[in-house]
């Protein structure tokens, strides 16, 4: 198929009793338009398909009306898109929910790791739901909650119409202090545009796509689950051989605490600008569009993660700092598994 034709993948995580249900309701019962989407779910029954949209149906594949496909995970998940990619045809996107108490990092790192899988679908984003009434509670005495908000490419609030303003932006706040990096929507009474969980491009190596807008100048705080979204910026091109040695040599050693990683950065000798992005020890990257002769060419870095020190982070960063004195050296794109 080829990457470029690949279906777009966004995997639709939170905590039990978040909300993905009633998102993945509005995704189904919607009209659609000319366009398809296909759904997998845990279970069919967990989710009360609207029987009056079933227009066939088999133990593994609902078919609805709107033209969306919903299946059911029976076995594992590449299993499910299998399914989904036969029975369906063209499909412009793909939700994947996960278990309430699932860690979305092995999820993701099925897109990455899977050469095959890869040339027909393509991870677009992470989004995680959050309950506005119960995340702060949830996040106090589950591991897993921060992971799920930790690796979010977009945070959802849902129930935030039931909360007082006080209540909301505590939630909120919770949410920021695992995740600064990430957009942040709220669901009123169940209103969502649905629109809005697809075309995410979080995992696509275009710099124009990568959401640097959405990192705040501030960092996040650091949570009780030792979580923290850190941001670098450098206004130094980057020697390209000692950047390449200190990225791969920190996801190696630093690779399970560092959820996801991602950065455009100025290299010397280079007109065209470095682009990466990580999950665990999974790292790649290559040089991609040309700096525009106007444009601001400081490197800026995301890691979010565990135990994450700035400092460090930072004066390793700057230790890559091209000198005037040293010839560049030809880059070479970023690996690392």
């Amino acid at each position: 198929m080829g990457r470029e034709k690949a279906v777009p993948v966004t995997v639709l995580t939170g905590f039990l009793g978040a909300g993905k249900t009633t998102i993945l309701n509005a995704v189904l019962s919607a009209p659609r338009g000319q366009k398809r989407y296909g759904v997998i779910v845990n279970e069919f029954g967990a989710i009360g398909v609207d029987g009056s949209l079933v227009i066939g149906a088999d133990e593994d594949v609902i078919e609805l009306a709107n033209g969306c496909l919903c299946c059911s995970v029976r076995g594992d998940l590449i299993g499910a898109l299998e399914t989904l990619l036969e029975r369906g045809g063209e499909l412009d996107a793909i939700l994947v929910e996960t278990t309430g108490l699932a860690d979305p990092g092995p999820i993701a790192a099925t897109f990455l790791l899977d050469d095959d899988l890869s040339d027909r679908v393509r991870l677009d984003g992470v989004v995680t739901v959050l309950d506005a009434v119960h995340v702060e509670r949830q996040l106090a005495e589950e591991d897993v909650a921060a992971s799920q908000i930790a690796f979010a490419d977009l945070l959802v609030l849902a129930k935030s119409d039931i909360v007082n303003p006080a209540q909301r932006l505590a939630a909120e706040e919770a949410a920021r202090a695992l995740n600064s990096a990430a957009p942040l929507l709220r669901s009123e009474l169940g209103d969502l545009d649905i629109e809005a969980l697809f075309g995410l491009r979080a995992y696509d190596l275009n710099t124009s796509r990568l959401g640097f807008s959405a990192v705040p100048a501030v960092d996040g705080a650091r949570s009780s689950h030792a979580m923290s979204c850190v941001s670098l910026t450098l206004d130094r091109s980057l020697d390209p051989a000692r950047f390449m040695d200190w990225m791969q040599d920190l996801v190696r050693a630093r690779g399970r605490s560092i959820l996801r990683s991602k950065g455009v950065v100025s290299l010397q000798g280079e007109d065209r600008r470095l682009v990466f992005q990580g999950v665990q020890t999974m790292l790649d990257g290559d040089v991609r569009e040309r700096w525009a002769p106007d444009e601001d060419r400081r490197s800026r870095l995301v890691f979010i993660g565990r135990d994450m020190d700035k400092a460090e982070l930072q004066a390793g960063l700057e230790a890559c700092i091209a000198h005037p004195s040293t010839a560049p050296q030809r880059c070479r794109p970023v690996a690392a598994s």
